[in-house]
């Protein structure tokens, strides 16, 4: 102790160790509660109950104000309709099988087919619900279609086949799908284009060296007299 330091005396306490260890050792536990109770203070099978029945309008505010209506009774009708009113939802460009293929919904494009929607229906460029599932990689809707029969010769009105537009995905397991299924690889479009043409055309030498493997002439000149080597 240094010299001038001032010492404070501090009070002794006596105390029960064995006291404070239980004290510190006891957790005063609180009982969990549910979260799901929290809504209308009842269980998961209430709520579902509720949301099921009649008595759910989610345009309805609890205070009783009316909220954003989301869909009116025809779109409602027409959502829940067992029979789908595909008229009302196609346009010449727009096919309701198209879109579902490009975006992969398989479950749909199934139930689409169970109600008898022709499988090779085309839109106004000429493309079938295989080409759009071709141009955005959707194998397993490619394989369905092709089992449900979907032509795998179909072109569209510049004449361009489904190899064409298996090649411009630089797609091997498309490209040998559609092989398997005969699809002539050396058929040209309205201007004399291969799929050779292409390959060569996006520099996709992987691409060149399938087709030439499986056959692809390269003696073929499209209108612009180009060979696919003088692209």
């Amino acid at each position: 102790m240094e010299f001038g330091q001032k010492v404070v005396k501090r009070k002794m306490i006596n105390v029960n160790m064995q006291e404070y260890l239980r004290r510190e050792t006891v957790v005063s536990r609180v009982e969990p509660k549910n979260p799901r109770w929290v809504v209308y203070g009842r269980g998961l099978d209430d709520i579902t109950e509720f949301f099921n029945s009649g008595n759910y309008q989610p345009s309805e505010k609890s205070d009783g104000r009316q909220g954003q209506v989301l869909f009116t009774k025809e779109e409602k009708a027409l959502m829940n309709a067992k029979r789908p009113r595909l008229a009302a939802a196609t346009s010449q460009k727009w096919l309701p099988l198209h879109t579902l293929a490009a975006s992969g919904e398989f479950y749909l494009v199934n139930t689409l087919l169970k109600h008898d929607v022709d499988i090779n229906a085309a839109d106004q460029d000429g493309l079938t619900a295989l080409h759009k599932a071709i141009t955005c990689k959707k194998q397993a809707i490619i394989n369905y279609l092709l089992r449900e029969s979907a032509d795998p010769f179909a072109h569209d009105k510049d004449g361009a086949t489904l190899m064409h537009y298996a090649v411009r995905t630089a797609s091997s397991q498309i490209i040998k799908t559609l092989l398997l299924h005969n699809v002539n690889i050396n058929l040209q479009d309205n201007d004399g284009w291969t799929p050779l043409h292409l390959a060569v055309q996006a520099r996709r030498t992987d691409v060149v060296r399938l087709l030439l493997m499986k056959g692809a002439d390269k003696t073929l000149k499209n209108k612009a007299s180009f060979l696919y080597f003088s692209m």
